[in-house]
């Protein structure tokens, strides 16, 4: 082989060679891939690590029943009835004759014998005709089935302040092609975090009775017809299922009939925290006097310097106090998940333009007209041509922010060696994102159980804003007899009817925090993943260390038959 052609049969041994490095440098290795982990934990306190208090027990007091069966009606025969029944045997005389038989022998030949009797004798014969049968069914009959239940029910509820929780991951991993015996092995474990979803409750208290009215069923009916048979037919009963609240009561209220109102709100309610009061300045005609009143709770007046006769008033100022009830959701995903909410706690309007036609001697743009108020009996109704309130409202704040973590318990089928501890071991517990480095002796199957580590962090806080609001023709009307609400028409307004907020203008909030921890949330279940399968390569493929040295070597082999080359030239020159 001549020294070109020796130059050119390496060169494309090294770019082979060099391509195979290549080629397996860029070799995708096989994936883990765990899927969708679904976690769920309910019922956690949102003040601290651990379950929150809640209760819930209800008595139901009346009768409840399934499946019953009531027939009314009934059907007469049966569907194939003898009509006209079979013809009998029949017996019938017949004369049996008397008759000589001869039996001849050598030493007699008048020997012989009489066969019957010469007389008559019943015989029985075959019946004369098959019976007949008909449809003799004839009426109407009833089967009502039904399930129900009737009375009432006494219950309540207590949540000292929850959480419910929803978090779904994905755990990827990088699988080796090539495993040699004790390597250790880097399975490059990750994991996303794809979905998070948090509901929460603030602390609620209830207590309620309620009128319970369950019914459903069918009717089957069958009607019958002489020699004509049955048809049937069945038809469902209408549905009932109700479960209307005669009283419930909370911190705020005690409500009478909570929803058969328009906008889902009761016939009836009893101010306990949620509190309303109302400055009012008014004037009678007879006496004519002037001066100012306090209204309290359910339009009440608490105290007033006119006299219960009939006068005309205009509001100045309104004071509400409430027990607020803050229920958060949120999702996210990557990293947290977070919710936010909030309540009134405090709010105090000043009606800007009663107290400005008041103390300016103006004509007032809305009135309130009492035509009753003394003692427990008050009749008002209320007009405004224009209503503009304006104050602040201070109020109370909630933030949760959940930041969850993938954790997983590594199960080896097969003792293994693990970075950083001593002896073999059987399991591995931590973070996923952090599974050590191990080695394997011979063919291991992993399998993982996952979990959830999750940190809530909860901010309580006081914010204080200031808040505008504006109402064109707007009535109302309001009566109370012994503290009851009989009449509550709530205000409407040209605003409500034509769709338009009422909101004038709202400032910023100025908050503070009040309460801020951070605690691990438990109550989470455990995942099993799936299992895979570590084998040990019994001929390794070549590292990239040694193909690289392998074509290194080629060159100086090409270098030094190159020099080799030029070297048996001069000589030969030399010789020549």
């Amino acid at each position: 082989m001549n020294s070109n052609a020796y130059q050119s049969h390496l060169t494309k041994l090294f770019l082979s060679i060099t391509l195979l490095v290549i080629s397996n440098s860029s070799h995708s290795l096989p994936i883990y891939d765990s899927g969708t982990l679904s976690f769920e934990s309910d019922d956690q306190s949102i003040w601290g690590s651990g379950g929150a208090f809640t209760k819930s027990e209800s008595i139901f007091l009346g009768t409840q029943w399934s499946n019953k069966t009531a027939t009314i009606g009934g059907i007469a025969g049966n569907e194939n009835t003898v009509v006209i029944p079979a013809t009998g045997k029949i017996t019938v005389p017949v004369y049996e004759p008397k008759i000589w038989v001869p039996t001849p022998t050598w030493s007699n030949w008048f020997k012989g014998y009489y066969t019957g009797c010469g007389c008559w004798k019943d015989v029985t014969v075959k019946p004369a005709t098959d019976a007949v049968t008909a449809d003799t069914r004839t009426g109407a009959k009833l089967v009502i089935n039904s399930s129900g239940k009737a009375g009432l029910e006494f219950g309540y509820s207590i949540d000292s302040g929850s959480i419910d929780t929803n978090v779904k991951f994905s755990a990827l991993a990088d699988l080796p092609d090539s495993i040699k015996v004790s390597e250790f092995i880097d399975l490059n474990t990750s994991s996303i975090f794809d979905e998070g979803k948090i509901a929460t409750q603030s602390p609620k208290m209830e207590a309620y009775i309620s009128a319970v009215l369950e019914l459903s069923g069918s009717v089957e009916a069958t009607a019958c017809a002489l020699t004509l048979g049955c048809k049937e037919g069945t038809v469902a009963l209408p549905t009932i299922d109700m479960n209307q609240r005669i009283v419930s009561i909370d911190p705020n209220s005690l409500k009478i009939l909570d929803g058969v109102m328009p906008n889902d709100k009761p016939f009836a309610e009893i101010p306990i925290l949620n509190q309303t009061l109302t400055l009012e300045g008014g004037a009678t005609v007879s006496p004519p006097l002037v001066g100012f009143k306090l209204t309290g709770p359910l339009g009440l007046t608490l105290a007033t310097s006119l006299p219960p006769v009939p006068s005309i008033s205009v509001d100045l100022a309104e004071l509400e106090v409430q027990a607020p009830d803050i229920a958060t959701e949120g999702t996210g995903n990557g990293e947290k998940v977070t919710s936010s909410g909030r309540d009134d706690l405090l709010s105090m309007q000043l009606d800007i333009d009663g107290a400005a036609t008041l103390f300016a001697g103006l004509p007032p743009a809305g009135i309130n007209i009492t035509p009753i108020d003394a003692g427990p009996f008050k009749l008002e109704a209320s007009l405004d041509l224009i209503d503009v309130d304006a104050g602040p409202v201070l109020g109370i704040t909630q933030d949760f922010e959940m930041i969850p973590t993938l954790m997983a318990s590594i199960a080896f089928s097969s003792p293994v060696e693990i970075a950083g501890l001593l002896g073999l071991r059987n399991s591995w517990t931590g973070l996923w994102e952090n599974l050590s480095d191990f080695a394997i002796f011979k063919d291991t199957e992993i399998t993982p159980t996952f979990w959830v580590d999750a940190m809530l962090r909860n901010e309580l806080g006081i914010d204080l804003g200031l808040v505008g609001t504006l109402d064109i023709l707007k009535f109302g009307a309001t009566g109370v007899i012994g503290g009851l609400n009989i009449l509550n028409f709530s205000p409407i307004s040209l605003n409500n009817l034509l769709g338009i907020s009422n909101t004038l203008f709202e400032t910023d909030k100025v908050g503070f925090n009040v309460y801020n921890k951070q605690f691990e949330l438990g109550g989470f279940n455990t995942v099993k993943g799936k299992s895979f399968l570590l084998s040990i390569t019994e001929v390794p493929e070549p590292s990239m260390m040694a193909l690289m040295l392998m074509g290194l070597l080629i060159l100086i082999s090409v270098r030094t038959h190159q020099k080799y080359s030029r070297k048996h030239k001069d000589n030969h020159a030399l010789n020549a």
